[in-house]
């Protein structure tokens, strides 16, 4: 298996899909900021609270799934690593054997 091949299987396309969730979580957040609807030095609006808190869960949803998958990729990849060794350890001692 190629280096290439390792890095498709742990990043795959549906992770991009949790990337622009991530990026729609950093924007939701920061955008009564950004936009001004938040006035400045002024407590938070209901909506900004609100802006804040539904970007914070986006963000961490996102970024649990990334992780998540990775290290489940990672995982699969490891055991077929140590299966092909295993394979190639019991090639290299069946004709010692005989």
């Amino acid at each position: 298996m190629s280096t290439n091949d390792a890095v498709r299987r742990i990043i795959p396309a549906g992770s991009y899909v949790l990337f622009l969730l991530f990026l729609a979580g950093i924007w939701v957040a920061i955008s009564p900021f950004v936009m001004t609807t938040q006035p400045a030095g002024q407590s938070w609006l209901a909506s900004t609270v609100n802006n804040v808190v539904i970007g914070v869960i986006l963000i961490v949803v996102a970024l649990l799934g990334i992780v998540g998958y990775m290290l489940f990729a990672l995982r699969d990849l490891l055991r077929e690593a140590q299966a092909r060794q295993e394979v190639a350890e019991q090639v290299s001692q069946a004709p010692a054997d005989r």
